[in-house]
């Protein structure tokens, strides 16, 4: 009976393996390998701590532990700091990567089965406490969100941010195919005029929120008036054209918007290329499922600053691993989701993502109301997800979901214009030494803990 647990438990190892070689192929398989361990350990663990994920995996097949450990610790080190390198040593073979090269196809990968083509990303820094600064690009997802590339920087060290957000977000570029759509959310600190006109020259569409500092000038108007007086009335939006900033170096030509939320102090201020009959000041409000994403690879999910590494670049591809495991759990919890949703709902329809095409205000209201009739969330979709997956590897099963974004609050009324850049193709996606694609393998599964 043993022996036939781990013998299906080694080959959803296999599979799983086969799988991030196929997706990710800038990875060498040793280096597929060793993400797989990872990624399953991560999820058996709940941890991602070297020694939790040692343990749940030396628990879930029989590894010797202390081979495994090495070999897990060597998967992040740089190769001068792995066993036998050196021109006397056996691994003098030894070679550095970086996770950098994985992301575009890791946002390809998702996007692959993304059922839409509007898509919703949000830059944010985190600390952990004053030792690193991640800086991090994530696919906003069902109250949470999936971290597609990042940067590691020393805590509380003095550096322009900006050049490594432009260096990601053109690395991604390539991955969203012609004709996506594409939303880019930030917070007030992070607002530049240098970032803003970034994701204009990709075609997407920047939705930043700035501070209640400086002035502004409606379109068609001589006199520049105080950001801190724009003040909407309670639980109402304003959005127009405008110039904002005085000085000739940061004035922006941009659609303004304005919302006041009941039990705020300040309103949100968020410039953006839309035109302002388009733009809803509600998008804003999806920024904050990347705290929940934070929360989980922090808190309870991966418990990610337990880690002792003390390398920017030893954690930026132990991060891989924590993305990895952060997406397989929420496509499948989304999933989980949904199909619960669908045995609960009596013959209604399951709310459909917006048509961002040309429609009528009749066809926006049904879409709203679609949406304001779904069922509250009880449970999060990453508990759900880690519940499913825990049962799943623990009779040997891979369990793998499908992607289910929901329908963004407000419809707008006339479509948002598409990136035409076209989807570069990755060169050795299809190479000789790529396996075959997996098949997948889908799983009911109800959640029994949040």
């Amino acid at each position: 009976m043993a022996t036939s647990t781990n013998s299906k438990r080694r080959k959803a190892l296999d599979r799983w393996t086969a799988l991030l070689s196929w997706h990710l192929p800038t990875l060498s398989l040793p280096q597929a390998k060793g993400l797989a361990l990872w990624s399953i350990g991560i999820v058996l663990a709940r941890s991602c701590s070297l020694h939790a994920v040692v343990l749940a995996l030396a628990c879930w097949l029989p590894f010797h532990r202390l081979s495994l450990r090495k070999r897990l610790q060597e998967w992040y080190l740089e190769a001068a700091a792995k066993k036998g390198h050196g021109a006397a040593g056996r691994g003098y073979q030894r070679r550095d990567w970086q996770p950098h090269a994985a992301s575009p196809n890791l946002l390809a990968w998702i996007l692959d089965d993304w059922p839409s083509q509007q898509v919703v990303l949000a830059l944010d820094p985190t600390n952990f406490s004053d030792r690193f600064t991640v800086l991090n690009v994530s696919v906003l997802y069902r109250g949470c969100a999936v971290p597609i590339i990042w940067t590691v920087v020393e805590g509380g060290k003095p550096e322009a941010w900006e050049p490594h957000w432009e260096r990601m977000l053109q690395t991604l570029a390539g991955s969203v195919p012609a004709g996506w759509q594409v939303l880019v959310l930030t917070d007030r600190g992070m607002y530049s005029p240098r970032l803003y006109r970034c994701l204009l020259q990709l075609h997407w569409h920047p939705f930043l929120r700035i501070r209640a500092q400086g002035f502004y000038r409606p379109c068609g108007s001589q006199n520049w008036l105080n950001l801190s007086d724009l003040q909407p009335p309670l639980g109402q939006s304003l959005a127009f054209p405008a110039e904002v900033f005085k000085n000739e170096e940061g004035r922006l030509k941009c659609t303004l918007l304005a919302f006041r939320g009941e039990g705020y102090a300040q309103p949100w201020l968020i410039v953006s290329d839309l035109a302002a009959e388009v733009a809803q000041a509600s998008w804003y409000g999806l920024r904050g499922w990347i705290e929940q994403g934070y929360k989980r690879a922090k808190g309870e999910g991966w418990h990610f600053p337990r880690t002792r590494i003390t390398s920017c670049a030893r954690l930026e591809r132990l991060w891989l691993a924590v993305a990895v495991a952060t997406m397989w759990v929420l496509e499948v919890g989304g999933a989980a989701e949904v199909e619960e949703q669908e045995l609960d709902r009596t013959g209604a329809e399951t709310p459909a993502l917006p048509d961002l095409g040309p429609s009528n205000p009749e066809q926006a209201k049904q879409a709203d109301a679609a949406a304001a009739g779904a069922p509250a969330r009880i449970w999060s979709v990453f508990g759900r997800g880690w519940n499913v997956l825990r049962n799943a590897l623990a009779v040997g099963l891979l369990v793998l979901g499908s992607w289910h974004p929901e329908p963004w609050p407000n419809h707008p009324i006339q479509g948002l214009p598409p990136t035409p850049a076209a989807r570069v193709e990755q060169v050795g996606a299809q190479g000789p030494q790529q396996p075959a694609a997996p098949s997948r393998i889908g799983v009911s599964h109800k959640c029994d803990s949040s």
